[in-house]
This record gives structure tokens, sequence and C-alpha cells, in this order.
């Protein structure tokens, strides 16, 4: 029995909202990619606190 007209109408409706979502998810994510782009980024400057102490010399192992 084939579909009655109204009901494939709002199947194909709810099919093209659906892309049009999925479609502006993807539209926002390159945005914010994009947008992190924009600025350079800071130069770094580290903290003395994640410093390493500097190494000990080693003494030559005896054989």
């Amino acid at each position: 029995m084939p579909e009655p007209a109204e009901d494939k109408i709002v199947r194909n409706l709810v099919e093209a909202l659906n892309r049009l979502h999925d479609d502006l998810d993807r539209v926002e994510l390159w945005t914010a990619a994009l947008a992190s782009f924009q600025y350079l980024a800071p130069e770094y400057e580290p903290g003395d606190h994640y410093l390493l102490p500097p190494a000990k010399p080693q003494r030559p192992r005896e054989l």
C-alpha cells in the first residue's frame, strides 16, 4: 500500500530539518575552530616552581 502524501511530506520535512540541524552543528564547530586561530599564541614564560633542579655531576662508575 503506498504511503499517504501527507505522511511522506512530513517525513521529508523531518529529514530535511535533521540535515539542517547537523549542518548548523558543523558550522558552529568550524566557526569556533577558526576563531581560535584569530590571535597569536601567548609567549611561554615558565615559572620557577616548574623548573627541574640542575643535574649533579656524576662520578664515573668503577668496573
